[in-house]
């Protein structure tokens, strides 16, 4: 006898309001990126960011991602970043500040994840609703890299948008 089968949601990805992959664009001083194999990584590839010393502002030094599609205010926006710090020792972490936010000032955030990156690529999560509605280009995922002189790699990032009524603490964590 065969059981009965859940019929599938469809395609958790069909939710992402970012073109998934490696597209991360940067600003700020003392600081050089490059792309890297990353053979564990969907795509096989990541962003190498060396931050060459700490901003006097976490946010002095950056990586963002744009959305492609418009958030409607009230819409629950999940963001998934894979991360590593490469040069740290087992056991050891770095501090960076993750999430999602409005493209122009006042810059609101949207999610926001203070995350422990260490040596092994992860997924980290941050979750929240948006207040506010934003056309395409108009909200991106953000990584802040001026906390410390350090080396960060990026994967694929993710930002996808559940809709209405989603609650976010109900959604993976860091």
């Amino acid at each position: 006898m065969v059981a009965a089968q859940t019929p599938q949601a469809g395609n958790i990805f069909e939710k992402a309001i970012n073109q998934p992959g490696i597209g991360w664009t940067f600003y700020g001083p003392d600081h050089k990126a490059r792309e890297v194999a990353a053979a564990e990584l969907p795509g096989g590839h990541a962003v190498r960011v060396a931050v060459a010393r700490k901003g006097a502002n976490p946010w002095d030094i950056g990586a963002l991602y744009p959305t492609i599609k418009p958030v409607a205010a009230g819409d629950t926006l999940l963001t998934v970043v894979y991360l590593r710090a490469p040069d740290v020792k087992e056991g050891e972490t770095l501090t960076v500040p993750i999430g999602a936010g409005g493209a122009d000032a006042p810059y609101t955030p949207i999610a926001a994840e203070t995350v422990q990156v260490g040596s092994a690529w992860k997924r980290y999560y941050a979750a929240g609703v948006s207040t506010a509605a934003y056309a395409p280009g108009k909200a991106r995922i953000l990584i802040h890299l001026a906390g410390a002189k350090q080396v960060v790699e990026m994967g694929p990032a993710f930002l996808l948008d559940l809709g209405q009524g989603v609650d976010p603490a109900k959604l993976p964590k860091k």
